[in-house]
């Protein structure tokens, strides 16, 4: 006779939310009491917090000024050019993400900013009427590169001439060409502030990323003037804040060039500082990633005929370089926030514009102020583009193996 063999039971479920909230959050009562108590303060806190926003919160000051928080006090009349210059950084970054196709960084990456400039777009058409037409313009320039890079992935070979051309370019029309008065008639420097200022400084990082190799490879050089000129730079540089090379570029410069201070422009003196106090900390980063490097790699490549120029560029940097991939956009994410020290030395940047704002009449007028509102604008708005820098990496680094053997 055959005998009914009772039922297994159930296989107990080892994937799954309910898994992983039992084996994280409730793996023991201790465990389950912490995530009780803890998910109520933050609950709580979230909660006040989103009804601070969107009930109690005064946002009309942040909106009525936003010129000030995009471009300071450059002319209204010639807001065209600062807007052009976003058009061609849009135009191009899309091309990029059209040429790599969805799903690549530069495609993310494009579609973020999009998202960013569509705000600013119904912002503008709600809050900023010199500009109502102007950003939606931006956001139509975005979506054109993305469908030419569709359309032609051959854009891509001319796309380094583009951007260089692009910078070249943004910085002659923001800064203007023409005396007197005229669309292209000069903007001082001076004029210039909010985050048009924040982005400027922030390319520092540009010339700073040459520079800062160049250090690293001259501190490793047999030759005793380069290498010792490269420690000394690094050392002294990382020896001191950003505060300090500021100060230093604002007052000092001018003394040692035995030049009129008014005859260096504050932004540039600002933005040679933060250029070469990146590059110095740039320098240190690639260092580490060149002793990364086993020595054994460029034995190899010299025992193939490569020379010493050819076993660093085509060797030796790139796994260099792959290394630090982290460490570099973090110093980039710290440089794009301690652009705000710049106030400091009496330039008006994004951070300034918003203690400005803050203590306006009309203001002061608003019960408790608007510090708070202003304030949380610009966290949102920094957060936004670090945390925007920092998935790039991770996908970039996912994208070239960092960490997998």
């Amino acid at each position: 006779m055959f005998q009914v063999i009772e039922p297994r039971p159930a296989p107990v479920p080892t994937r799954g939310p309910a898994v992983w909230l039992r084996r994280n959050l409730f793996s023991s009562p201790f465990n389950s009491v912490l995530t009780v108590v803890t998910g109520a303060l933050v609950a709580f806190s979230l909660f006040n917090l989103a009804r601070f926003v969107l009930v109690d919160a005064s946002w009309g000051q942040v909106w009525a000024n936003m010129k000030l928080f995009g471009v300071y006090r450059y002319p209204a009349d010639l807001l065209w050019r600062p807007l052009s210059v976003a058009a061609g950084l849009m135009l191009l970054l899309g091309a990029m993400a059209g040429v790599g196709g969805r799903g690549s960084i530069t495609a993310n990456a494009f579609f973020a900013f999009q998202g960013f400039v569509a705000v600013l777009s119904v912002v503008a058409v709600l809050f900023w009427p010199s500009v109502r037409l102007l950003w939606p313009l931006v956001l139509v320039a975005g979506f054109a590169g993305y469908l030419l890079g569709r359309a032609w992935p051959r854009v891509a070979k001319v796309l380094p001439w583009a951007w260089a051309l692009w910078f070249a370019l943004g910085l002659m029309l923001l800064y203007g060409v023409t005396p007197g008065s005229g669309l292209l008639r000069i903007v001082p420097s001076r004029d210039w502030g909010g985050f048009l200022l924040t982005l400027v400084l922030f390319t520092g990082i540009i010339p700073s990323f040459p520079l800062g190799v160049a250090l690293a490879l001259g501190r490793q050089s047999k030759l005793p003037a380069i290498k010792y000129f490269c420690i000394g730079f690094i050392e002294v540089v990382r020896g001191a804040p950003l505060i300090m090379w500021l100060f230093i570029a604002s007052l000092l410069l001018p003394l040692l060039l035995d030049v009129d201070a008014n005859s260096l422009p504050a932004v540039m003196r600002a933005y040679v500082a933060i250029t070469l106090f990146s590059a110095a900390y740039m320098a240190e980063n690639v260092r580490g990633g060149l002793q990364a490097v086993p020595r054994g790699q460029g034995e190899a490549a010299r025992a193939l005929g490569l020379s010493a120029w050819q076993t660093t560029y085509l060797i030796v940097l790139p796994q260099a370089l792959r290394a630090v991939i982290p460490a570099i956009v973090g110093q980039a994410i710290g440089l794009f926030k301690d652009t705000s020290l710049v106030f400091i030395v009496g330039l008006a940047d994004f951070f300034r514009v918003a203690d400005i704002v803050s203590v306006q009449p009309q203001s002061l007028q608003v019960t408790g102020g608007v510090k708070l509102e202003v304030f949380l604008f610009i966290a949102v708005v920094y957060f936004f583009f670090a945390y925007r820098m920092s998935v790039a990496s991770r996908q970039l680094e996912r994208q070239l193996g960092v960490g997998v053997r």
